[in-house]
């Protein structure tokens, strides 16, 4: 959360993340190119990365999956083998 405070009344694990990002965009602007893209000045990309990590997973999820799916993979390999 936004305000700093976690489930259980202490601070949240991804205020720090939020903290750094917030004072990231301070200083941060906007460059439209040529083409009409616009690109972010700093690189606050990265921060806001770390960030949405922190609140969703997908990176360590998707990194667990594969954990598990080599895993099995081994595992069946062996259990022919056998």
């Amino acid at each position: 959360m936004s305000s700093g405070r976690g489930l259980s009344g202490g601070v949240g694990r991804c205020y720090s993340f939020f903290a750094e990002f917030k004072e990231c965009m301070k200083t941060e602007s906007h460059i439209t190119q040529e083409d009409g893209t616009k690109v972010w000045k700093n690189n606050c990309w990265q921060v806001r990365e770390d960030y949405f990590e922190c609140l969703h997973a997908k990176k360590e999820w998707a990194m667990v999956r594969r954990v598990n799916e080599e895993e099995k993979r081994q595992a069946e390999i062996a259990a022919l083998e056998k």
